[in-house]
């Protein structure tokens, strides 16, 4: 083989982009393998000054006679940071623009299911309540299991799709799904139990997308603009809150209570179908780049056609197919990982626990809000759900401003050190750059939930508490800013990232969804939120301390891990001795 061909350039390049992203040396295979690459690299250095660069940190000269590597060596030794299209290296993705838009818009609209599963219900606890004959408090738990599962099933599933593959777990996932909707809409009223059972399988299939999603967001967005792609993820699945009570409330008048779990179902077969035609695989230890052609599992049915279409062609041409892909080594699964970070990284902790405290206070206002419209107002379910719209346009605007705020403040900090994240990382404040994006929002939403719940206290002209609905949702957009701090700090796990967020954040609103009723009716709704806003408060304190502490703290576990891996190290070679 010619080793000045592009196909083989392109595979160099490839497998220099997997020893990067991974810091791992490359699989080894014979010797003649090794001779023709060590060949390629040494060609392709000449035409490519840039490779010698990643080759050769220093820079140094590198003599046209150099000797070869012996058989074995490994042609190019792993390196600790992940190349962005900020430095001289190669390009983070190979993904085009188009292709990332694609993923992330798949991903932003199969994310809607998460959120709308939960507030779409809603409007229809009354109609299920005499449906079923329970009390709604008794129907109201069916809200509660789904927080439940939303919360703890993403922490194993995020996590298995870490190792196997974002495609096939968000695939199984969605079929789940779409069969615990056809479930409950033909569930019998007779069966309170079999309700119940088919809400936490509902959960357990749609609650997993937020987390994949945000995986593939990672996986093909560098840091520098992960805060867009998440924005536009994000538009997707905060259209479910946004959208979800007034669809459930028109659903539930006018075609009864089953035609919210049909719609469900059909929305899923549309979503699912494009998602299996067109969704590549993104997972970077199994593509790299994206560059890598995945595994059959992986791997989508047109790309199947084309690979087996071209295998027929060059065969009947008489032509021998390439040489067969070395990839890098799966990922252990690690069914535990999203509660390790948790364990294992206290600023991480902290800020997913801040943030979550204002979820709780976001979601007791959200189910709140039907109530005391209901009480004070007199409102039908059809015009409480249009209540809700101003807050659920004022969350999707929150997005788009958090995403540009995100990338701004990042490249802000590029430009002051020189370099990003990956290539400067003592130099790079990461803490001060995303969590400095907390605050304008946190502010907006205490001021604007405070006010909104003391003026329906005072049953205020409808206008005042519908206007201030609409801040409480543009003061919602820190999630995004947590998640990809997290992704930042722990990269190649951004399944486990967002999945551990969604836990600790889902069980915090389980608890304001269980205990909320109960404070209002003891308080009034205007103390309600002072309370909440009160806790919200308190916690501020944590943000602070990571910003200070977080840099500290991660230098230290990692020079206890570089410790350990030395004492191993000196282990093996004691006992070899």
């Amino acid at each position: 083989m010619d080793d000045n061909h592009p196909n083989r350039t392109s595979s160099l390049s490839e497998q220099t982009q997997v020893n990067l992203e991974d810091s791992r040396p490359s699989n080894v295979g014979n010797g003649k393998q090794n001779d023709q690459s060590i060949h390629a690299s040494q060609t392709q250095s000449q035409s490519r000054p840039e490779l010698v660069e990643i080759n050769n940190p220093e820079n140094t000269s590198i003599p046209s006679n150099a000797p070869m590597q012996a058989p074995g060596a490994v042609p190019f030794p792993p390196l600790h940071s992940t190349n962005t299209t900020h430095s001289s290296m190669k390009a983070y993705s190979s993904f085009s623009n188009s292709t990332k838009i694609l993923i992330v818009a798949i991903g932003g609209i199969a994310g809607i299911f998460s959120p709308i599963s939960s507030n779409i219900f809603v409007p229809a606890i009354p109609t299920l309540s005499n449906a079923f004959h329970k009390s709604e408090s008794a129907i109201s738990q069916a809200v509660t299991i789904y927080l439940i599962f939303q919360a703890i099933t993403p922490s194993f599933l995020g996590s298995l799709s870490d190792s196997y593959g974002r495609r096939p777990i968000y695939i199984g996932t969605l079929i789940v799904y779409l069969a615990a909707n056809i479930g409950l809409a033909l569930t019998p009223t007779s069966a309170y139990w079999l309700l119940l059972v088919l809400r936490a399988l509902q959960a357990t299939g749609g609650s997993a997308v937020i987390a994949i999603g945000f995986g593939c967001v990672t996986d093909v967005a560098e840091p520098r603009e992960r805060g867009k792609y998440s924005a536009f993820f994000q538009f997707g699945a905060m259209s479910g809150p946004a959208f979800g009570p007034l669809l459930g409330a028109i659903l539930t008048q006018t075609l009864g209570w089953r035609s919210i779990f049909w719609f469900l179902a059909i929305f899923t077969g549309v979503v699912l179908i494009p998602l299996i035609l067109f969704l590549p695989e993104t997972l970077r230890s199994l593509v790299g780049d994206g560059s890598i052609p995945p595994p059959a599992l992986n791997t989508s049915p047109i790309i199947l056609l084309r690979q087996r279409k071209m295998k027929r062609e060059l065969k009947e041409k008489g032509e021998v197919e390439g040489e067969k892909v070395e990839r890098p080594p799966r990922k252990p699964y690690q069914p535990l990982s999203a509660f390790m970070v948790l364990v294992e990284s206290p600023e991480i902790l902290l800020i997913f626990l801040f943030v979550s405290l204002l979820y709780l206070e976001f979601y007791s206002s959200l189910t709140l809000y039907s109530t005391v419209l209901k009480d004070k107002y007199g409102l039908s379910e059809l015009k409480i759900g249009l209540c809700y719209l101003p807050s659920g346009v004022g969350t999707i605007i929150s997005t788009q401003l958090n995403g540009r705020q995100l990338d701004y403040y990042f490249r802000k900090e590029e430009k002051r050190v020189g370099g990003d994240y990956r290539k400067k990382p003592e130099e790079f404040d990461i803490e001060y750059t995303r969590i400095r994006c907390l605050a304008p929002f946190t502010i907006m939403f205490l001021i604007a939930v405070t006010v909104q719940g003391w003026c329906l206290d005072a049953k205020a002209p409808l206008a005042a508490p519908l206007v201030f609905n609409f801040f409480v949702g543009l003061g919602s957009g820190t999630i995004a800013s947590a998640t990809v701090y997290g992704q930042d700090v722990k990269p190649g796990k951004g399944g486990a990232i967002s999945a551990s967020l969604n836990l600790v954040r889902c069980i915090f609103g389980a608890i304001g969804v269980a205990a909320i009723q109960s404070i209002y009716k003891g308080i009034g709704v205007g103390w309600t939120f002072v309370l909440l806003s009160g806790i919200v408060i308190l916690g501020i304190p944590m943000p602070l301390l990571v910003i200070k502490k977080g840099k500290i703290w991660r230098n230290n576990r990692q020079a206890k891990d570089a410790e350990k891996k030395r004492l191993k190290e000196e282990k093996k070679i004691q006992n070899r001795v």
